[in-house]
């Protein structure tokens, strides 16, 4: 298959579609990167209830980045 017929497919999905493609290529782009691995499991893993964000408070921050 080549990239041209995949752009195409890519066109005519769904925009919720799209944008679990889009988190599935960002993942894999992540999952090469070991600094962004070390940083990632680094968070995961904090201690401090300071530093945690509630969930509605990812939510507001995912949306501004998603726009």
């Amino acid at each position: 298959m080549s990239i041209e017929v995949l752009k195409r497919e890519l066109a005519g999905l769904a925009e919720t579609e799209r944008t679990q493609i889009l988190a599935y290529f960002l993942s894999l782009q992540d999952g090469q990167d070991e600094a962004y691995r070390t940083a990632l499991a680094r968070k995961i893993e904090e201690n401090d209830p300071r530093r945690w964000v509630t969930l509605e408070e990812l939510d507001r921050r995912l949306s501004d980045v998603a726009g």
